[in-house]
């Protein structure tokens, strides 16, 4: 299942936001979920954020997903950022989530 981070994400507000964003791969999701999210964790130096995105519906055919993780306390810096990740489907109810993990770089806007 590759629901995954983009190798770079946007940093925002300060350092106190990620823009976090990937590719939606439909093709590796099985047939019978039809609605999906993402949660994102990024965690950099002590400071740690989470999300989760909107929902996501196969029949609309979106080929990305974006969320925006607020840092929890403190601020996000550029560099490398271990991120993890999972694709929770929404329909059908009780469906295992996918999970993922990369290291993006955060870049200053």
């Amino acid at each position: 299942m590759l629901a995954n981070f983009y190798p770079e994400l946007t940093l925002k507000d300060g350092g106190r936001t990620v823009d976090a964003g990937g590719p939606l791969n439909w093709e590796e999701i099985p047939a019978h979920v039809e609605r999906v999210t993402v949660i994102a964790v990024v965690a950099q130096n002590g400071v740690e954020g989470r999300s989760v995105s909107r929902e996501y519906r196969r029949v609309d055919g979106e080929r990305e997903w974006w969320c925006e993780v607020s840092a929890s306390d403190g601020r996000f810096t550029p560099g490398s950022a271990p991120c993890a990740g999972a694709l929770h489907a929404v329909e059908p109810r009780g469906a295992l989530p996918w999970p993922w993990a990369e290291d993006p770089e955060l870049l200053a806007p």
